[in-house]
């Protein structure tokens, strides 16, 4: 008994009860009080006009706020925005479908070709070359070239008249084109070639983008590449050499290197890239205001759904609808994140 009472005494003497002192509580306070303010502002910039804007799209709602409708206004997105049947063409795209595929086309033609050629651009860069340091400073400085001016550039460059785009392709012998102002979508003109027509029950929202929106996709292209390649060249850095040295010995290729080592060592920075590139494409709005003159055109080509809730908003005054349809797209890029969360991480190779 003597022993057990003797070893209860001594577990109770190394026992120490956490205890709060008062000093722990004010240091708790102190950090709560320095986040505060971030907190603050993430609240009222962030958090804020997303519920303000979901409650916005539950109304009627002009310049003020009219009369409470509930879900109306995603309704009238569903029987008229995406799809409505005309009497004599059948199913045609409506303002949101057909918004909704020029962002579509816009991603595909520029998310793909943007982070390749970043990576090869990348990939080179970090080699042993001369000038590389001049040559990284060229290829980031259209990244933070204001978009609103190097927009118009591009503006006057494929200028039907007087742009240099048109006068390179008389150069070659080409006929110029109406870059900025021929609505007709690629397949049509693709079909025109080979002496077809596109055909009259399928919508022209569907035959791929117009030349003004490949114009657009250029110019992200042309701004986006710097950004890529420095995230490329700060995965590269982090490749140990030793695997570029063993792939040299067993005799393997620059494109063999960069296509087995480099690439899939990578893999982290192309789901990031991914990721980006996908959410700023469904929210791109600079280009696509300056290039198209705010409107659109021609015939809605260049009409994004960010360029579209705009436009419905500021110009027809729809502030209810406008909200609902940005609610839509936030629903959309949702969606899309969480996808490429779901499935695209699962072939990431992370370094250690």
């Amino acid at each position: 008994m003597e022993l057990v009472s003797s070893i209860k005494q001594i577990r109770q003497q190394i026992t120490i009860k956490p205890k709060t002192s008062k000093l722990t509580r004010r240091q708790a306070w102190v950090g709560i009080a320095y986040a505060l303010p971030a907190l603050l502002l993430l609240f009222i910039f962030r958090f804020w006009p997303l519920v303000f804007g979901a409650w916005i799209s539950l109304w009627k709602w002009g310049f003020v706020p009219e009369k409470f409708i509930g879900l109306d206004n995603f309704a009238k997105i569903f029987t008229e925005g995406l799809l409505y049947k005309d009497m004599l063409l059948g199913w045609q795209l409506g303002p949101v479908g057909n918004s909704l595929m020029v962002t579509i086309y816009y991603a595909i033609g520029t998310i793909p070709i943007s982070i390749f050629l970043s990576f090869i651009l990348a990939f080179y860069l970090f080699q042993k070359i001369k000038g590389k340091g001049i040559l990284r400073t060229i290829f980031f400085i259209p990244y933070i070239t204001s978009q609103v001016a190097a927009g118009f550039v591009f503006k006057w460059i494929f200028h039907s008249n007087v742009g240099i785009a048109n006068a390179g392709l008389e150069r070659v012998g080409l006929q110029p084109q109406n870059w900025l102002s021929d609505p007709d979508p690629l397949l049509v003109h693709i079909a025109r070639m080979f002496g077809g027509q596109w055909p009259a029950y399928i919508p022209t929202g569907f035959a791929g983008p117009s030349y003004a929106l490949i114009v657009i996709m250029l110019f992200t292209i042309w701004s986006s590449v710097g950004f890529n390649i420095v995230i490329f060249l700060a995965g590269m850095s982090n490749v140990s050499p030793e695997l570029y040295e063993a792939a040299n010995i067993d005799g393997a290729g620059t494109l063999k290197i960069m296509r087995h080592v480099t690439w899939p060592l990578l893999s982290p920075m192309v789901f990031l890239l991914s990721i980006i590139s996908v959410i700023g494409s469904f929210e791109a709005f600079n280009a696509f205001y300056v290039i198209s003159g705010g409107d659109g055109g021609p015939l809605g080509t260049t009409m994004s759904l960010p360029l579209y809730i705009f436009r419905t908003f500021y110009v027809h005054g729809q502030v209810g609808y406008a909200s609902a349809v940005s609610m839509f797209l936030f629903v959309i890029i949702l969606s899309l994140t969480w996808i490429q969360y779901k499935y695209g991480e699962k072939k990431v190779h992370y370094l250690r």
